[in-house]
């Protein structure tokens, strides 16, 4: 599969860089990381335009759409996901293997009788199996260096500078391999009796397990491998790589050596990620010539920071930080950072351009996945995945109607009760003014509904002025996961708003990081933080945002602070209808607009086109936090209604106990934790 597992570095940070939709982002479909990429806080794209759902939308010129009615929307989101080409696919390459059906949940994780090896023996067999998956994901630098201060502690050692960011992809004649190499670590955690494991222990066996049977499906059809482009103009990893070489930290002189040959390995890793563009248009799943055109432009762009790239500037101050560096030595490096950006990193993002706008020769189009053979299936391997359920495409569709027509239903409630919440409603303010302000306020407010976390420090960092325009207001980002100080809260003072408290609530207390220090301090596996999937993560943080806003309103859980979090959530779950509508019934253009003013958002084809390329090329881009906030929200009230003696404190433990496992795993731990 790409890899995606390097968004698991910095992946709550790198979603936020993009676009001012949302706040994070993941690493690897196995780390759920599908970047770890968190999105900061409020879900608003710049496309929306919030109205009355009572009220028609006033259509633009662009569009001829005409609305649809509850009735024919409803019959539209939970048809069968068939497409509409009935079988007419786009013709791509024979070469490959596809999926004639999609897989069941059972057949993708089986019923497993028990296994023989019981207690210390079952430990350590669990022990072996995590380290082996862990050698195995985590094995180039870029990775380790990020992700572990003391990377060879937790058995990372074969990670070398000299190819620092390992392999883009996996090539097709390698599936074989990579599938047998998960089907020996199946086998062996299946010879573990399950039944006589406890604590996290328990948990980290079901996880692992259930990441290790995706990995089989996953690399059972050659196919999969090319269904979507890498260098995607939004969120590719084009648009990360300069923040992401800022994150390295030098604390000696070896380290700041090491960081040249990551700038100098650049070279050879994109032309990997322009071999696999080229290789995939090849097979006949090219993209249209808009979109490499895209693609191009966003390494136009940081060409055009050749000469005066911040990283420069920040490449001496990280220098300051080596204890006992020579000036000899810190001229030396200088000069060789320069030389490696200048002659290495910026001529080949030249080269990408000029590779990327060579494919718009191949004459192919951006086209969702139901447009494809096997794509179907593909898409539901990427549902699992992404989301954190096991819930299938058309079971998370059926859901995801069904709370769209619930916030719907609950807006004009509460529109037609007494009208004096609406003043407060219109003059909320929910912020105590900085990062540092909100983080103070938030960290004591929650102490009477969630469990602490241990001690710690965060860092502080303005965004660069680069990505001020597209950076949202602020992003989280754990890297050193063996260090509970290595926090950094990302902000964006451009992009601060009356909100940001709320915002801060996602990335802070108690959001991501907040989140990120309980279950590393609840679990010796390290398997479980590092691989945890953004479906988790930001099923959580969006959570924690939306429940953070009674702590800023002064009065408590009120009308106005409910209408407020159903705002936040009313464009992200029609966005993740969209998705999945372009990928199961084939949504053109047009009719995504009209399903969104249907809604009350008064979009236009314009204003909309950005998105869904977005959409299209990268399938599952919203499903994963629309979905992965639906369920986090799903297991809650059933929890409460279980449980309604249960304390909110009592919910939120049990939930974090439950550690980064799928949610159906999540709530049957929580139901023998608080029967």
């Amino acid at each position: 599969m790409k890899k995606l597992f390097r968004k698991l570095t910095c992946a709550l940070l790198l979603a936020s860089l993009m676009l001012s939709l949302s706040g994070c982002s993941v690493l690897k479909e196995i780390l759920a990381e599908p970047t770890e990429r968190e999105y900061a806080g409020e879900y608003k794209p710049e496309w929306s335009g919030e109205g009355d759902d009572e009220t028609d939308p006033t259509e633009s010129d662009e569009t001829d759409e005409t609305d649809e009615t509850d009735e024919t929307r409803e019959t539209k989101g939970t048809k069968p996901t068939e497409g509409r080409n009935d079988g007419k696919y786009i013709k791509t390459s024979n070469e490959l293997t596809y999926p004639d059906h999609v897989a069941s949940y059972d057949e993708v994780h089986p019923k497993h009788k028990p296994g023989n090896l019981k207690g210390s023996d079952a430990v350590a067999r669990l022990n072996e199996v995590e380290s082996t998956i862990l050698k195995h994901v985590i094995s180039c630098y870029v990775d380790a260096d990020i992700l572990f201060e003391n990377p060879e502690k937790v058995g990372i050692t074969n990670a070398d500078p000299k190819t620092a960011w390992g392999d883009a992809t996996t090539p097709a004649s390698k599936y074989p391999e990579k599938k047998a190499f998960y089907e020996k670590q199946r086998d062996l955690l299946l010879e573990i009796d399950y039944e006589t494991l406890t604590g996290d222990d328990r948990l980290a066996f079901d996880k692992i397990l259930y990441d290790v049977e995706e990995e089989i499906y996953c690399y059972s059809y050659t196919a999969f491998e090319y269904y979507t482009m890498i260098f995607n103009s939004l969120v590719g990893p084009q648009s990360e790589v300069l923040f992401l070489l800022d994150v390295f930290t030098f604390d000696t002189l070896k380290d700041a050596e090491n960081y040249i040959l990551v700038l100098k390995d650049i070279d050879r890793y994109y032309d990997q990620m322009c071999e696999y563009e080229e290789t995939r248009a090849k097979y006949g799943f090219a993209s249209s010539p808009e979109s490499y055109e895209a693609a191009a432009a966003t390494f136009d762009d940081l060409c055009k920071q050749k000469d005066d790239c911040f990283l420069y500037q920040s490449f001496e101050e990280r220098l300051d930080k080596i204890k006992g560096l020579s000036s000899s030595d810190r001229e030396r490096l200088i000069k060789e950072n320069e030389d490696a950006m200048k002659n290495v990193v910026f001529p080949e993002f030249e080269e990408c351009a000029k590779r990327m706008r060579k494919l718009k020769e191949a004459g192919g189009q951006d086209a969702g996945l139901s447009e494809y053979r096997g794509g179907d299936a593909y898409l539901e391997m990427l549902n699992r995945n992404q989301t954190n359920s096991g819930k299938t495409v058309d079971e998370s569709i059926k859901k995801l109607d069904q709370e769209i027509t619930n916030l719907q239903k609950e807006r004009s409630q509460l529109s037609k009760r007494s009208s004096e919440w609406k003043s407060e409603y219109n003059s909320h303010r929910y912020s105590k003014g900085t990062v540092t302000q909100n983080l103070d306020y938030l960290r004591d407010a929650i102490k009477k509904d969630f469990p602490k976390v241990p001690a710690h420090e965060y860092y502080l960092m303005d965004v660069p002025k680069v990505f001020e325009s597209s950076f949202s207001p602020a992003a989280y980002l754990g890297f050193h996961l063996d260090n509970f100080d290595s926090n950094v809260i990302i902000v964006n003072n451009r992009n601060v708003d009356s909100d940001f408290g709320v915002t801060v609530a996602h990335e802070g207390y108690p959001g991501h990081m907040h989140q990120s220090l309980y279950t590393r301090s609840h679990t010796k596996h390290v398997y479980m933080y590092v691989c945890g999937s953004t479906g988790y993560k930001e099923g959580w943080a969006t959570y924690c945002e939306n429940y953070s806003m009674r702590y800023f309103s002064g009065n408590g859980m009120t009308d106005a602070v409910r209408y407020c979090q159903i705002d936040n959530d009313w464009t992200l779950l029609l966005s993740t209808r969209v998705d999945y509508g372009i990928h199961t019934e084939g949504w053109t253009l047009e009719e995504c607009v009209s399903y969104l003013n249907a809604h009350g958002m008064f979009v236009t084809k314009s204003s909309f086109k950005r998105f869904y390329t977005l959409l299209v090329t990268d399938p599952c881009y919203y499903v994963k936090y629309g979905m992965g906030y639906v369920w986090t929200s799903n297991v809650m009230n059933n929890m409460r209604t279980q449980f309604p003696k249960a304390t909110d404190m009592q919910i939120h433990t049990a939930y974090l106990d439950s550690l980064t496992c799928t949610f159906e795993q999540i709530e049957d731990n929580m139901k023998k934790t608080l029967k």
